[in-house]
């Protein structure tokens, strides 16, 4: 994971804030500008850095629960944001080697489901089960696990070290289940 700057983080900010300020006084001047109405949906929660409004990090909360045949996690979306943000669906997760380069192709995200809205600070979870590449090819390569955000076209890394195999999306042992809302930590209540 790459860490943003204090000063790359402060020109987004500015530049979020003249966009927001410019709308603004747009809408006010305007009107026939659409009011959001009243239990509307928060926008799409997107990647993080935290200085941008609705950023939403994505990250390992518990070891993985082992079994025969993988492991299970359980990983948190946290919103770092300054605004509420909406995740909806089954993120979408690749594999990629240790150069950076996917294996396989990605198993694509699901927006269908209930929205799991997140407030600055909110957290959601879900599940995602790394299968054992030896039990699938012959031939594993060694790398990590990347997730998607519904409606987001950059990973975020998991931080989980996998073997996968070539020519399967997902490098073949990726399976993420629905977003659900809370913390993922088991008999954890706020």
């Amino acid at each position: 994971m790459k860490l943003i700057s204090r000063p790359l983080t402060a020109v987004l900010a500015i530049a979020g804030a003249a966009v927001l300020v410019s709308s603004l006084a747009l809408a006010s001047t305007s009107r026939s500008a659409a009011a959001r109405p009243a239990g509307a949906a928060a926008p799409a929660c997107v990647n993080a850095p935290p200085a941008l409004a609705g950023g939403a990090l994505v990250w390992a909360s518990l070891p993985g629960d082992g079994f025969a045949g993988g492991a299970g996690y359980i990983l948190e979306i946290t919103n770092e944001g300054r605004s509420a943000c909406t995740v909806r669906g089954v993120p979408g997760a690749a594999f990629q080697d240790s150069d950076g380069h996917l294996v396989g192709g990605e198993v694509p995200a699901s927006g269908r489901g209930p929205a799991v809205t997140l407030k600055p600070g909110g957290t959601a979870y879900f599940s995602l089960v790394i299968h054992d590449a030896g039990a699938l090819c012959a031939h594993p390569v060694s790398g990590e696990a990347v997730i998607y955000l519904p409606g987001q076209q950059r990973a975020q890394d998991s931080q989980l070290a996998a073997r996968g195999c070539p020519g399967l999306p997902g490098g073949g042992v990726l399976s993420p289940g629905p977003v659900k809302p809370g913390a993922g930590i088991p008999l954890y209540s706020a």
